[in-house]
């Protein structure tokens, strides 16, 4: 066979082999799956997360995935998951899992915030002080962080009381407030033991300073006992 003859067969087995060889690469791109289908998911789930516990107007930002990533084509649904206390604001971890045909599991980094228009303090206020109406004033800010959550809702600050001094323009959170001291220490209270059908009054003298639903410790005047109730929002003391 001369060369003439070979170079011909030789291009046409080529060309015959050619629609296979292309045939197998688009199949082999067809089976990975596309890692922006990945961070869209991972972005629902965080999504979700963070209307689940009253943030709205959110903004997302998907760390960017390694390009050369190559990830099996999934079969079903893909599955997100995340810590059971996991924050939802801030940076945020978001596991997708791919269950069929080959399991892969890939973790996407996201970084949430929201704008919020929340509550701020617009005086400088020692600590002790009752929060009021006035104390407050509305303004919009952005939240990036959902641990000991910024109140939201001036209800739930005013009528409480303060535990340290706070600046004007600070925001508020519930480990910044309590509910203020009705007794002090060495303050005389009424003692009531019994249900509503009968009940006994007595005078004692309280143990420590105490809040609304706190646990006192109170010494009967007329016993000199020592027992313990529970202070309600009028001042006086349940004994169980």
């Amino acid at each position: 066979m001369s060369i003439f003859r070979r170079a011909t067969a030789f291009l046409l087995l080529a060309a015959m082999a050619m629609p296979a060889l292309l045939g197998n690469a688009a199949a082999r791109a067809e089976t990975l799956h596309p890692l922006e289908d990945v961070v869209a998911a991972a972005t629902r789930a965080a999504t979700d997360a963070a209307q689940a516990q009253g943030y709205r107007d959110l903004e997302i930002t998907a760390r960017p995935l390694d390009s050369r990533l190559r990830l099996q084509a999934c079969s079903e649904p893909l599955e997100t998951f995340s810590s059971p206390n996991a924050s939802v604001l801030g940076p945020v971890s978001v596991g997708v899992r791919c269950a069929q045909p080959s399991a892969w599991t890939l973790y996407v980094r996201l970084d949430v915030s929201t704008r919020a228009t929340l509550p701020v303090l617009t005086d400088n206020l020692p600590r002790g002080t009752v929060i009021s109406e006035r104390d407050l004033t509305l303004v919009e800010r952005t939240i990036t962080n959902a641990t000991d959550a910024v109140i939201l809702d001036p209800q739930q600050a005013i009528g409480l009381e303060l535990v340290r001094p706070a600046s004007a323009g600070s925001t508020l959170r519930h480990s910044q407030l309590r509910p203020p001291q009705l007794i002090a220490r060495g303050q005389t209270v009424t003692l009531i033991a019994g249900s509503e059908g009968l009940q006994v009054t007595m005078q004692g003298r309280a143990m420590a300073n105490a809040a609304a639903g706190d646990r006192l410790l109170v010494t009967n005047l007329a016993s000199g006992r020592r027992v313990e109730g529970i202070v309600s929002a009028d001042g006086s003391v349940h004994i169980p």
